[in-house]
């Protein structure tokens, strides 16, 4: 259950990285909300009401400077308040027209006119309901649906997700959409919602076949260690591709949800923030000034303050990477002033580190280990891919079983390992559809940025079946959690598409029951 107190509405803080000012053809203004939703203590439509008056604080916080505003999923209207939402509009949405449709929500059409009163484009998550090839034992689909409004209030872009995580009461179109608006400052944007980031089709379907550069993820991310905390996954993500990222996350750290950014591709985060040290979620609007990337540009200070390494206790509930015990690993010898030279190999996939670190204290903090791993990864309810990964990851103790697991539950304790220096290279097979990713972490639960990291990619002529991967340390580091080289082959374990296991169905079906039960109990 969440805290009542989570329905006080907080004053925003506004971080804002450069000159706030609106797009002047090499940069754009651009917010994401990192968004604490209210969820018990009142009726539906009070929670609502609660939800839509802290969103138009939010925007109104943003003093008319933005470009675009993004908000995360699930944090706004719940199914029992659902709304049509149409594919695009001519006119604003603000006011009424003949012909609209009469299940357009009140909550929908206020948020139009706000961005229209706030010259924004503006993008919302919301539980949609379709009348379109219903599901014949409802008479309608619901469908977990992103809106773009224009700065006039108009719907430009609608999407709705296709990679559902846990939402049995939600529908699938036919087929993924690729959705993409055009805006006026010049710059195209694709779309997509949370879960998506892990597979190719939208997300990466919109950058390799697309060519987008600039993308939008509304998010409510359950955070898992050691490789996908929401931050680490967002900056791995857009490094990659070079892509500019705008993500905008739920916050709710009891539940293991927080993590919101704005980053530049290899250029890395311009803001972020990942609530995890508090119980209470935030609402909080980042602002950056984000380059078109019509004219070259080089960021003059990749240092983001408030992200300090000081002691404190993790309140952010984390997931831990299944079976990680079945890596191939090594154990780092807590010795002081030790260096290592090791190749580890597991199935096609073999990578060599070699470094050398320095014992801060009596006690270590962690224990470290090298890892490599070749292995199906399951997304709970069913099986999708393939993951690669090697790299070197904290272990609360010396089992293998212990590594993605927070020691006593603090950040930045007294004694630990200083990194003197880290290198790794891999050898990764070749796959039509894959995407490797630079995948790091501090113990403040960020990503390394890459003034801190270098990482290649190397096709090695006359090497048909393997890319070349190097990721190395910049400086010493003395709070890692993960530093590895990671691969999503998007293809593999999913000739079936990715077909349901019965145990599966039973958890789904179980799934279904229980927020049955929770919305009766909540909103009746």
């Amino acid at each position: 259950m969440c805290p009542n107190r989570w329905l006080v509405v907080c004053v925003a803080v506004v971080h804002l990285a450069g000159r706030a000012v609106r797009g002047d053809g090499d940069f754009y203004t651009a917010g994401v909300a990192e968004f604490r939703p209210a969820v018990v203590g009142g009726s539906s439509e009070q929670l609502l009401e609660e939800n839509l008056s802290a969103y138009l604080e939010l925007i109104a916080a943003a003093n008319g400077t933005s470009d675009i505003l993004v908000f995360p999923e699930a944090t706004l209207n719940s199914v029992l308040k659902l709304t049509a939402v149409p594919e695009q509009t001519e006119n604003s949405l603000c006011e009424k027209q003949d012909g609209d449709d009469p299940q357009v929500a009140e909550f929908l059409r206020r948020l139009a006119c706000a961005a229209r009163s706030a010259r924004t484009y503006l993008v919302v998550n919301v539980k949609e309901r379709s009348e379109e090839d219903p599901v014949p034992s409802r008479g309608y689909n619901i469908y977990n649906t992103n809106v773009v409004f224009d700065r006039n209030g108009a719907v430009v872009s609608r999407y709705r997700k296709w990679n559902l995580y846990l939402e049995p009461l939600t529908n699938r179109t036919k087929s993924a959409e690729l959705a993409i608006f055009r805006t006026d400052f010049g710059v195209t944007f694709g779309h997509f919602i949370c879960f998506d980031m892990l597979f190719y089709s939208p997300a990466q379907e919109l950058v390799e076949r697309l060519s987008i550069r600039h993308l939008i993820v509304t998010k409510m991310f359950n955070s898992e260690l050691p490789f996908l905390t929401a931050t680490q996954l967002q900056q791995g993500w857009a490094w990659a591709n070079n892509v500019t990222l705008l993500a905008a996350g739920a916050s709710i750290p009891l539940s293991g949800i927080s993590g919101s950014g704005i980053y530049a591709g290899q250029h890395g985060a311009l803001t972020r923030i990942m609530v995890v040290n508090q119980t209470e979620g935030q609402r909080q609007l980042l602002l950056a000034q984000v380059p078109t990337g019509r004219s070259p540009w080089m960021p003059t200070n990749t240092t983001i303050r408030n992200e300090g390494d000081g002691a404190a206790v993790v309140k952010l509930k984390l997931l831990q990477q299944p079976d990680i015990g079945n890596f191939s690993t090594w154990a780092l010898p807590l010795v002081n002033g030790s260096s290592a030279s090791k190749r580890l190999c597991q199935a096609d996939l073999c990578c060599d580190f070699q470094l050398s670190w320095s014992l801060l204290g009596a006690q270590s903090e962690y224990h470290y280990r090298l890892g490599v791993s070749v292995a199906e990864r399951r997304y709970e309810e069913e099986q999708y891919s393939s993951i690669r990964v090697c790299g070197l990851f904290a272990c609360r103790d010396g089992s293998p079983e212990s590594c993605g697991l927070l020691s006593n539950q603090t950040v930045g304790g007294g004694g630990g390992v200083e990194f003197t220096s880290l290198w790794i290279s891999g050898e990764f097979v070749k796959r039509q559809r894959r995407l490797l990713m630079p995948n790091t972490l501090a113990s403040s639960l960020y990503a390394l940025q890459p003034s801190e990291v270098a990482w290649t990619l190397q096709e090695v002529p006359g090497n048909d079946t393997h890319t070349h991967t190097e990721m190395e340390l910049r400086q010493p580091h003395r709070h890692l959690l993960t530093f590895a080289l990671y691969g999503n082959y998007f293809d593999e374990f999913a000739s079936n598409g990715g077909a349901r296991t019965e145990a599966a169905v039973w958890r789904g079906i179980l799934m279904m029951w229980l927020l049955t039960l929770v919305i009766h109990i909540l909103w009746k």
